[in-house]
């Protein structure tokens, strides 16, 4: 936009002028670019990443002790809070889709927690924990008595 001030000699109005310059982008061309844009934008935003691998599969399986089947054994997916316990029959299904190469930690007081690795063909697990040595040192001394250490 340019602006001009001329005076008129003979009467002494000042007059001012505007004149535009005409853009050098078209209205047509930058509704078309903006039209572009957001139709790109919207393409690349809908890509779906959500979708499940064939390598994915539920795991069952059966946990167990030389006795026989073993009720509420903790299994749980290291590295994540995800799990499940075992039925009165030591039967579990894990509640979400696991991969090769996902490690099941199996745990229950008294036995010793056991890491299972997914391999690449493997939909159930069986496996037979074995108890834990647990040793304790020394003897407990029952001769003295228990004293607080609050005072009244």
């Amino acid at each position: 936009m340019t602006v001009s001030l001329a005076v008129n000699k003979n009467t002494g109005i000042m007059k001012t002028q505007v004149l535009t310059q005409k853009s050098s982008i078209s209205t047509l061309s930058l509704l078309t670019l903006l039209i572009l844009l957001f139709t790109l934008n919207t393409a690349i935003g809908q890509t779906n990443t959500d979708t499940p691998t064939t390598n994915e599969r539920v795991i069952k399986g059966l946990i167990s002790d030389e006795n026989g089947p073993l009720k509420d054994v903790n299994v749980r997916k290291k590295g994540s809070r995800n799990g499940v316990v075992t039925n009165e029959k030591g039967e579990f299904t894990f509640p979400e889709k696991l991969k090769t190469g996902d490690v099941l930690l199996i745990s229950f007081i008294g036995f010793e927690t056991q890491e299972y690795i997914i391999g690449a063909e493997t939909t159930f697990v069986s496996l037979v924990l074995t108890e834990a040595m647990i040793e304790m040192i020394g003897a407990l001394d029952a001769n003295t008595p228990y004293r607080s250490k609050r005072k009244n």
